[in-house]
């Protein structure tokens, strides 16, 4: 097999270049017309594998071989991966070629090294499946048990293809999750900024006005002032405070008794327990139809699905539907049991387990599930504007009172 240097037309407008790998010149220009490239140019470089074994040997020798760093893969380069993968499959490409092509033509240099090592591994004798799994920050347990299932059932380009929808109804909800939540968070963020300023700078400088009235000041007044001196007087500890109010939402998202207790406060709290609720189970029930499709048994398809739940109480009792499915029980009942999907969800299901037509009820599942977060999404933006106009309001009122009390008592008392 030889390697071959193109350059060829993207589109009918855009010029590309890189290289391919096939064993002659002709399956090479078929190969690029396949992904819609019009060959312009084609030079053969040479064996590919004794291109690659030169390049090893002269960066031994030179004591240039360096170890590729893979970062985990972010959702947009996985998905990339992924739909590059499938087309390649459908084409009927190999899979070893496949991994070098994006080895070698790759945008994202991350991928190309990532590709760079599944391919060898690969090469050693594991299956995909295996060689991804050697990489749990890029490709969690659902994406290998998918891949792997795909490779037992002989599927593996529909596999792909799944997992690829998959990906993308998971990035649009997680858009969803942060349009919703970034807008809040922002403000908060800056309302604190600017609180540490006012403390920091306005409330010293009113410090000489007050000590000429000789009053006392209120006792709101007076707390806010001392804090305002501290800060101006140690500086440097306005910093530290940001980071410690970071390492602290850090930890308590990531201590399991903090978070349990904020995923059951989150389920507690009116339309924003919708909003959590149907986010995980809008997870749940994607992976469970793109695994049960596979061909994975319905009781690995739950554990498979169980583990995109984020939510712990949630998680905790969609566990229990897969223990009553293992032990014979229908899903539809078991889902009832844990009281975490809607009526119409159940209604659907058990419709479906009893005419036999599982698959496409869970897609219709999927289908409103996806508009009820649509749904709560735009409520939930609509709502968090007063409810942030109360939190300032209320902070500059606070502030501003502050101030202004002894100005008052003093005029009070000329009175």
């Amino acid at each position: 097999m030889s390697l071959f240097d193109y350059e060829a037309l993207k589109d009918g407008k855009e010029r590309v270049s890189g290289k391919v790998e096939a064993n002659s010149e002709k399956e090479a220009r078929e190969f690029l017309r396949k992904q819609n490239l019009l060959p312009l140019k084609l030079n053969e470089l040479g064996s590919a594998k004794k291109t690659v074994n030169v390049k090893e040997k002269t960066a031994k020798k030179a004591g240039k071989s360096k170890k590729h760093i893979i970062r985990p893969l972010g959702m947009r380069d996985k998905i990339d991966f992924t739909n590059i993968m499938y087309t390649f499959a459908k084409s009927g490409i190999s899979l070893v070629e496949s991994l070098f092509f994006l080895e070698t033509n790759a945008e994202s240099e991350n991928i190309r090294n990532l590709s760079m090592e599944i391919r060898r591994k690969i090469l050693g004798g594991a299956g995909l499946s295996e060689a991804l799994s050697k990489f749990p920050s890029s490709f969690d347990d659902v994406y290998v048990g998918l891949i792997k299932a795909g490779e037992e059932s002989g599927e593996f380009e529909e596999t792909l293809q799944r997992i690829y929808v998959l990906l993308q109804k998971q990035d649009k909800l997680m858009s969803s999750i942060i349009s919703t939540l970034a807008y809040p968070v922002f403000v908060m963020a800056l309302a604190i900024l600017v609180t540490i300023a006012l403390l920091t700078f306005v409330f010293p400088a009113f410090k000489g006005m007050y000590d000429s009235m000789g009053s006392e000041l209120p006792i709101i007044t007076a707390i806010f002032m001392a804090i305002g001196l501290f800060l101006k007087a140690h500086w440097y500890v306005i910093p530290l405070i940001f980071l410690s109010l970071g390492f602290l939402v850090y930890f308590m998202f990531t201590w399991d008794v903090s978070r349990r207790f904020l995923d059951d406060l989150g389920l507690k709290i009116p339309v924003f327990e919708r909003f959590v609720r149907f986010t995980a189970i809008a997870n749940f029930i994607v992976v469970l139809r793109v695994a049960f499709e596979a061909g994975i048994p319905m009781v690995d398809s739950l554990m498979l699905a169980n583990y995109t739940v984020r939510n712990a109480v949630l998680r905790d009792s969609l566990k229990k539907v897969i223990i009553d499915v293992q032990y014979g029980s229908s899903l539809s009942n078991s889902l009832k049991k844990s009281k975490v999907f809607p009526g119409i969800v159940m209604c659907l299901l058990a419709t479906g387990e009893e005419a036999g037509s599982l698959t496409e009820m869970l897609n219709q599942t999927s289908d409103y599930i996806e508009e009820q977060v649509d749904r709560v999404v735009e409520l939930l933006s609509k709502l968090f504007e007063p409810f942030l106009f109360l939190i300032i309001g209320g902070i500059v009122l606070t502030l501003g009172l502050s101030l202004y009390l002894p100005l008052f008592q003093a005029y009070s008392n000329i009175g």
